[in-house]
């Protein structure tokens, strides 16, 4: 190949390269703007969430060991299916468009339901900063609300979805299932499994059940598979307690390594088990309950250590009355009969 050959190749290959880089022919492809942030605000920096609803209000706020609980004494936590990732949902949702393009004040809040908003969001900060959001009215079309950062002209457009979720907060608080305050007609059975040193092995259980006629009855285990009529004086008593054991709080709201031993709580525990009617968001019923394992009895006796066996990343270490435990553990030994058995 000749000299002149091969600067000839040199060129052309240079400007091949200087074409497709710089091609004239093709039209730059239209870059989607990301949708604008209604606000934004980090997980870590949230101290307390406050949220009110067409006059409803309630509060969470955040404990020394970084979990969330509802306001007041207990450290009661919201629960788990219900709250996880809300507070992310609440650091910052992506709004569908910025109307400040033609409206960069809002001029009448009326006019978008924002001089009355029918959901105030207030987010407490570290260093005693504050953020509170408006909701108004919905669109047109359905799908999204009117949306101001409070003390900012700007105008916004939020999913009705978002709003929903955090209006739900208020009309249907997320109280943990072993919180919830039930009518006792709603309770089909109790279980009660004393301590055990070989859980393996072990079948001590003493059920109760409502019966299909409203009375209930009582099964031993370890001593027959058949069920006797209770005492009805005495089980009358008993039935406010399954309500839900009042007076609980928490000792400690997370347990990272998941060792509950230090507080006497393990396989080998007692067991208090309800069960009771539910029903699902479609109103379909079903059978739910709670299981609470039983631990040691604090310091001060008023109480006894416990653990929910719910499903979640770190159960808290409860504190439930000493009173209500040992109530309904005495069952075991002194089982209340029907006089006729």
């Amino acid at each position: 190949m000749s000299f002149k050959v091969t600067i000839a190749l040199i060129v052309v290959a240079v400007i091949s390269g200087v074409v497709f880089y710089f091609n004239p022919f093709v039209q730059d492809e239209e870059k989607k703007l990301p949708k604008p942030w209604f606000y934004q605000v980090h997980v870590d920096d949230m101290t307390s969430i406050g949220i009110t609803f067409q006059g409803d209000s309630i509060l969470f706020v955040k404990t020394s060991a970084g979990t969330w609980a509802f306001e007041g004494p207990g450290d009661i936590p919201p629960d788990h299916k219900r709250w996880g990732g809300i507070d992310y949902i609440l650091g910052g949702p992506q709004t569908k468009r910025d109307l400040t393009e033609t409206q960069k004040i809002i001029e009448n809040p009326a006019q978008y339901g924002l001089d009355s908003p029918h959901t105030i969001v207030d987010i407490g900060l570290t260093l005693d900063r504050n953020l509170q959001f408006k909701l108004g009215d919905k669109t047109t079309d359905g799908y999204h609300h009117y949306g101001q950062i409070s003390g900012f002209p700007q105008l916004f457009l939020i999913a009705d979805t978002w709003g929903d979720v955090v209006a739900r907060l208020v009309t249907e608080p997320p109280m943990p299932i072993w919180y919830v305050k039930r009518d006792p007609e709603t309770i089909d059975e109790v279980g009660i499994f004393p301590a055990s040193e070989d859980v393996e092995t072990d079948e001590s259980e003493l059920r109760f059940k409502r019966e299909k006629d409203g009375s209930w009855t009582v099964k031993d285990y370890l001593v027959s598979t058949e069920s006797f009529p209770v005492d009805q004086n005495r089980w009358d008593a008993i039935l406010p307690l399954l309500s839900r054991p009042e007076g609980t709080t928490v000792a400690v709201p997370r347990v990272n390594d998941r060792d509950y031993s230090s507080w006497g709580i393990g396989e080998s525990s007692a067991i208090i088990e309800i069960r009771f009617k539910g029903k699902t968001e479609t109103g379909t019923l079903f059978t739910n309950g709670i299981l609470l394992l039983i631990g040691n009895k604090t310091p001060d006796g008023n109480s006894y250590y416990g653990m929910s066996d719910q499903e979640g990343i770190s159960q808290p270490v409860l504190l439930l009355p000493a009173n209500w435990v040992e109530t309904l553990l005495a069952l075991y030994d002194d089982i209340p009969y029907a006089e006729s058995n």
